[in-house]
Parts: C-alpha cells; sequence; structure tokens
C-alpha cells in the first residue's frame, strides 16, 4: 500500500500562502532541489487541490530541469468541485468525493503519494487519518497573515519528529508521522 506524505513549505508562524495566493517568500535554492530530487525518487502519483494545481500547472509545464521533468512525467490527480478539464500532462481530474478516491489510490499498487499545498483537501486527508508523514519546509520568515497549512483539523493528532535537515538558507525540513493515542 504506497504511504501518503503531504509535502508543504510553510513560514515560521504557520502560512503556507500569503494574502492572494502569494508564494513569493519561499527559499528555494540548489540545496532544496537536491532534497527534493532525493526524497521523491520514489513517488508515484500527485495529488492537487483546484487552486495549487492551477500554480503548478501555469508554472511547470514551460519550466526545465530535473524538478521540471518529473513534474511533467509523473501521474497526477487535482481535486475540484469547479474545474472542467485538468490538461496538465498525465493528469485526471476527480470532481466527486475526494476522500473516497485517496482511499481508492491508496489500495493501489505503486509509488508514494504525495500531496502539494492545497489546505483544505489536506485538512479533510488528515482528518480521516489518510497522511501517513507530514513533511514541512519551514521558511525564515514571518507573514503575520496567509493561507494557515492546518486548518479544520477536527482533533489533535500527535506526531512524531522523524527527521530534521537545516539548510544553508535558514530552511529546516522537518518530518513527522502521526501518532496513534
Amino acid at each position: 500500500m504506497p504511504k501518503i506524505i503531504m509535502w508543504d513549505m510553510v513560514s515560521v508562524d504557520g502560512f503556507f500562502e500569503a494574502p492572494g495566493h502569494d508564494i513569493s517568500w519561499f527559499v528555494f535554492e540548489d540545496e532544496l532541489a537536491a532534497y527534493i530530487g532525493e526524497t521523491q525518487r520514489d513517488a508515484g502519483t500527485l495529488l492537487f487541490g483546484r487552486v495549487t494545481y492551477e500554480m503548478m500547472a501555469a508554472y511547470w509545464p514551460a519550466a526545465e530541469g530535473e524538478i521540471a521533468t518529473f513534474m511533467y512525467g509523473i501521474e497526477k490527480y487535482v481535486f475540484s468541485r469547479t474545474l472542467a478539464t485538468a490538461d496538465w500532462n498525465n493528469t485526471t481530474l476527480v470532481t466527486g468525493d475526494p476522500v473516497a478516491e485517496v482511499e481508492r489510490l491508496k489500495r493501489l499498487e505503486g509509488g508514494t503519494i504525495f500531496v502539494f499545498g492545497s489546505a483544505d483537501f489536506a485538512a479533510a486527508l488528515t482528518a480521516r487519518g489518510l497522511v501517513d508523514e507530514y513533511r514541512l519546509g519551514i521558511n525564515p520568515v514571518l507573514l503575520g497573515k496567509g493561507t494557515p497549512l492546518f486548518q479544520n483539523i477536527p482533533e489533535r493528532t500527535k506526531l512524531e519528529l522523524t527527521h530534521v535537515r537545516p539548510l544553508k538558507s535558514g530552511v529546516v525540513i522537518l518530518h513527522y508521522q502521526p501518532v496513534a493515542d
């Protein structure tokens, strides 16, 4: 059964985007690119909510390099009640129950499933206990306002820290796994 990993860049004060879906504050440099290359080799599928999908689909098709090649080729699912089509290469649009579809995907053979961004979608997966690991890139910035990464979580979820990787840029990558009470 594939593992579901939620991977997000966040500010020290817990926001994954500034107002207006602004992510220009992310610290993205060679050391982070190397980490992404190392840790996503076993990825088989990417999952997005609509807003994150639209941002990714607008950026990655014109980009170049190892991550762009990865993003182009990997199987992707976008979960949306409003999109009519999803035209980015290897993308399936899911308009029905997102939790049921992710439960189905998790029963299939294949590589790790990654969730990027998509706060509402990720919260629904967290609420159903479907996320096996949280990977957070804590960026050295306070935004003051924006979209919190973890919102609408119905109950406390205890996490165990399994990995820490500080980068020269000041970003600290943390890996957490949910712990059963």
